[in-house]
């Protein structure tokens, strides 16, 4: 970015475009494929986002379709962002300043950055130099100059350039999944709702995946010692009891380890959580453990979620009756929580 464009009026980011984004990262990034949002009703505006083909890096794909549904850029919005990046950075390779200043990944003056800047992984922090913040930035900053209203305005504000608009527009028609073939993963339905009732991100991040691979089908296979060993776990699986529990973990942001029920215990906060609490029996020959969302966090009879042998089929993770829980059976567990939650 050249030179800054002037501030239109910022327009507020809805919980569920953000709660979206975000998914789209984690579940892309862990899948490494392409990813385009599907507009349930009543997610993030009925919006679509275009899947991006094979000339875009897999690992960044997530970023553009997510960073593209959280500020509403459209349709074209991940092959835009996909564009930009490849235009001024080469998708992230030369991130030198350039001769007016411009620096990171999307090449934001530090005086833009400043005003525009998100915080694209939700890891607390707005760094120029991370791709998940630039690539989110650019997209609030696009917004705010009229995207995708106004495509041709908003990347001149960009970059006050007639040839800078006709390239990046050129490149991001080679970059659409029209342009050629993609892999693309559905995020809509049933995971869009049950991450709308959430209270907060990482949460709804949380009850989204938990939804996703209770509607996977074919279901994922119980698997003792399932994706032990690997971090993140594999997108679906195979998992057991506590790779399921540190892959929901890890979706939300944790950054954790795949951990056993042993790992779990040292892990966790000890006592029921706000929202999210683990059961955890982290020793002998039924050692388990399981989630438990809040009441009012889930929808309606979705509470408990893991693997159990009233999942069917396959015993692989997903919501669990609450019937299945007496007391009894309970009191041979620890309550834990995830820091925070």
């Amino acid at each position: 970015m050249e030179a800054a464009a002037t501030s239109t009026a910022r327009s507020p980011k809805l919980l569920v475009g953000a709660l979206l984004g975000a998914l789209a990262l984690m579940v892309g990034s862990l899948m490494g494929l392409a990813v385009v949002i599907g507009g349930a009703p009543g997610c993030g505006g009925g919006e679509s986002v275009d899947a991006l083909n094979s000339k875009v890096p897999k690992r960044l794909a997530p970023l553009y379709a997510g960073a593209a549904q959280r500020f509403h850029l459209g349709v074209r919005g991940p092959s835009i962002l996909a564009a930009i990046n490849f235009v001024e950075t080469s998708f992230g390779t030369n991130v030198a300043t350039s001769s007016a200043g411009a620096e990171g990944w999307m090449a934001f003056l530090p005086s833009t950055f400043a005003e525009w800047g998100v915080d694209g992984d939700g890891d607390g922090d707005k760094d120029i130099f991370d791709a998940s913040d630039a690539i989110y930035s650019a997209a609030n900053y696009l917004h705010d100059s009229r995207a995708p209203m106004d495509w041709h305005g908003a990347i001149f504000a960009y970059n006050h350039a007639d040839w800078y608009v006709e390239r990046v527009l050129r490149y991001a028609r080679q970059f659409s999944s029209a342009g050629g073939s993609s892999n693309e993963i559905q995020i809509a339905g049933p995971s869009c709702a049950a991450a709308a009732t959430a209270p907060n991100e990482a949460v709804g991040l949380m009850v989204a995946e938990a939804e996703r691979l209770s509607q996977l089908r074919p279901r994922s296979e119980y698997v003792y010692g399932g994706s032990h060993g690997q971090t993140p776990t594999p997108a679906n699986g195979p998992f057991d009891c506590s790779s399921a529990v540190s892959h929901l973990l890890q979706v939300a942001g944790f950054k954790n380890p795949t951990m056993d029920t042993i790992a779990l215990l040292g892990w966790a906060e000890p006592g029921p959580g706000r929202w999210v609490s683990i059961w955890d029996k982290p020793y002998g020959g039924d050692a388990h453990t399981f989630i438990e969302f809040m009441p009012g966090v889930t929808p309606p009879g979705k509470r408990y979620w893991g693997t159990s042998g009233f999942v069917a089929p396959g015993h692989g993770p997903g919501w669990i009756p609450e019937s299945t829980f007496s007391s009894s059976y309970l009191s041979g567990f620890q309550l834990l929580h995830p820091p925070g939650l």
